[in-house]
């Protein structure tokens, strides 16, 4: 009769405790309540109401509450302006100072209305600072911007800095949009909502009185820039106060969600819809939509750029940083835009091919005849997406990697193909580089060439010229430029990766309790090994103390199927209630070329 010999070594497992290091604690902070005006009252706690007032103290489980005229100007450390809006509700839900974080954590509740937010200075890694409403969360990452909550949609514009926007889903991962500086983003309670040139028309009241005195103070700022800032926010006086005498609701809902004007923060440009019967306020030019750029300069296109003019003319273009000018003609066209009231700023690949390598960036500066500037468009650059091994799933599957001994399976984090551009290799094959360095021989690893490649999904398939070794280590080289990001064309950069030939079992570690009873299966890699009973081989359970002999287990204690290049082993439960509490080791022959080797696995057993 033949067997397979099942090796179980009982590991004596023993527990030290020791008292561990005295931990720094999180402690509470308090803010402070800088401005009052109008009517605005604290719920301390959720509990007990008062009077806002200058000078008092605020902390978290607070709540603020603003009525239709009321303001409130709050500082949360000495570097967090938060200036509340009219008809507004605000909890200061988180306020902490971190054991290891200067700045602590802040987090806001906006349940309705709206605010401004300044940070005035750049937060740390370990800092956080979030702003939530019903539906969506803000991360902060830059440093002035606006979040509204009304009619179950949320706004931010950003004036300065990055907002980071998510929706507030605790069950589910969410993809966050970054709003960068002069766009804003309004968001419904599904999470539609796209990011769009930020326009002015819709921004409260309350702000735009506020980055008028910001812009006074901070001095440069060009008049006719000033005169249009102050057109707006009279116009929209006028709005509200109409609004209020006709019994209408406009002082409360503060955020404009119905405008679908499109404006640019540079221009300070209202939407041009009127409202109430007054005539709309003079309309610059503003901008449309920027496009991005390739990081490298060699993949760099033509970039457009579209505004709309309102009979304007572009007359210069600066690139902000160097302060340096790009000739029309050579640098830039400009061209009609698809709809007839649109204009496109082409700036050439030539020039974007000039710029330097790697640069994150670009900012121009926009002139036009009437007198009127744009002070700052800025270009981001595309993020590359090269094709990336998957080390995750490596690192939780290691028995995926090496399919059998003479295929190779690499799984990336994202679809591939083969790269059939300039500088892809030919053949194929020759971007591979592999070497198998054997037990006995480990000094002089051996070649081995890939007779063949193949995508299957995320995967990249190598079938080899020849077979490995079990206990050995296969390492292989792929050189940069064999495989693509079908999406967006980017290369994939230099692999190396190495990898013990030997079975794996799809779980390595596995805990059997008694009250819970039930065969355990394991699904191992045999690496194609044709695995069956063997003569050589018994079934025995081994006390590795040498405190009892060894005994034979009767073939009615576990089974071994095949299932291709897979072994099915099951482990019954009638031989497991048989153990004392305890950790095992459980170790499956596999048998290639008279090399030996185990699949191993960690049994804990429990009552």
């Amino acid at each position: 009769m033949k067997f397979i010999r099942i090796v179980l070594s009982l590991v004596l497992a023993v527990t030290l405790l020791s008292p561990g290091a005295a931990m720094a604690k999180d402690t509470k902070k308090m803010g402070k309540i800088l401005d009052v005006s109008g009517s605005a009252v604290v719920n301390k706690g959720g509990e007990k109401k008062f009077k806002a007032v200058k000078n008092m103290a605020v902390t978290e489980g607070d709540v603020l509450l603003t009525g239709e005229e009321g303001r409130v100007e709050l500082e949360l450390d000495s570097d967090k302006l938060v200036y509340i809006g009219p008809d507004t509700k605000l909890m200061i839900h988180e306020l902490v100072k971190s054991a290891k974080a200067m700045e602590g954590k802040t987090s806001l509740s906006l349940q309705k209305g709206s605010v401004l937010i300044k940070v005035k200075k750049k937060l740390t890694e370990d800092s956080r600072f979030e702003i939530k409403t019903p539906t969506t969360v803000m991360g902060v990452m830059g440093t002035e911007f606006i979040v509204g909550y009304a009619q179950a949609q949320t706004y931010v514009g950003v004036l300065e800095g990055r907002v980071a926007v998510r929706r507030a889903i605790l069950a589910e991962a969410t993809a966050e949009v970054t709003v960068r500086p002069g766009e804003q983003l309004r968001r419904t309670a599904d999470g539609t909502g796209a990011v769009e040139a930020l326009d002015w028309g819709d921004l409260p009241l309350f702000v735009l009185e506020q980055h008028y005195e910001d812009l006074k103070s901070a001095g440069g700022t060009l008049p006719e820039v000033l005169e249009l800032l102050q057109r707006t926010i009279e116009r929209k006086t006028e709005e509200e106060l109409s609004d209020r005498q006709g019994g209408g609701t406009a002082a409360t809902a503060v955020i404009r969600f119905e405008d679908e004007g499109v404006g640019s923060p540079g221009s300070l440009t209202p939407s041009g819809n009127s409202s109430g019967g007054h005539d709309p306020a003079p309309t610059n030019p503003t901008v449309i939509s920027v496009p991005q750029f390739e990081q490298d300069p060699e993949r760099r296109i033509d970039v457009s750029i579209v505004l709309k003019l309102y009979g304007d003319r572009i007359t210069r273009v600066m690139r902000a940083d160097t302060e340096t000018d790009l000739v029309e003609g050579a640098d830039y066209v400009v061209a009609a835009g698809s709809n007839s009231d649109q204009t496109v700023l082409v700036i050439r690949a030539s020039y974007m091919q000039g710029i330097e390598d790697g640069i994150e960036s670009l900012g121009l500066k926009l002139f036009f005849a009437s007198g009127f500037h744009l002070p700052m468009i800025e270009l981001h650059a595309r993020l590359p997406q090269p094709p990336e091994v998957d080390m995750e799933r490596i690192g939780n599957e290691p028995y995926s990697l090496v399919w059998d001994l003479s295929t190779l399976s690499i799984p990336f984090t994202m679809p591939i193909e083969f790269n059939t551009g300039a500088g892809a290799p030919d053949p194929v094959e020759s971007a591979i580089t592999l070497t198998n360095a054997v037990a006995y021989d480990p000094d002089h690893p051996r070649p081995i060439d890939a007779s063949g490649l193949s995508i299957e999904g995320n995967r990249l398939i190598i079938k080899l010229d020849g077979f490995l070794e079990l206990k050995s280590e296969i390492t292989f080289y792929i050189q940069d430029g064999l495989l693509r990001n079908p999406n967006t064309g980017d290369l994939q950069q230099l692999i190396e990766l190495s990898s013990e030939v030997k079975p794996h079992a799809d779980r390595e570690q596995v805990t059997y309790i008694k009250s819970q009873p039930g065969d355990l299966v394991w699904l191992v890699n045999g690496l194609g090994d044709a695995f069956g009973p063997d003569d050589d081989y018994d079934t025995v359970l081994s006390d590795p103390m040498g405190a009892q002999p060894q005994i034979l287990m009767p073939l009615q204690d576990f089974s071994a199927e095949n299932e291709g290049s897979q072994l099915r082993f099951t482990l019954r439960q009638a031989f497991l209630n048989t153990l004392d509490p305890g950790e095992y080791l459980l170790q499956i022959p596999f048998e290639y070329l008279d090399v030996l080797d185990h699949a191993v696995i960690k049994i804990t057993v429990e009552n």
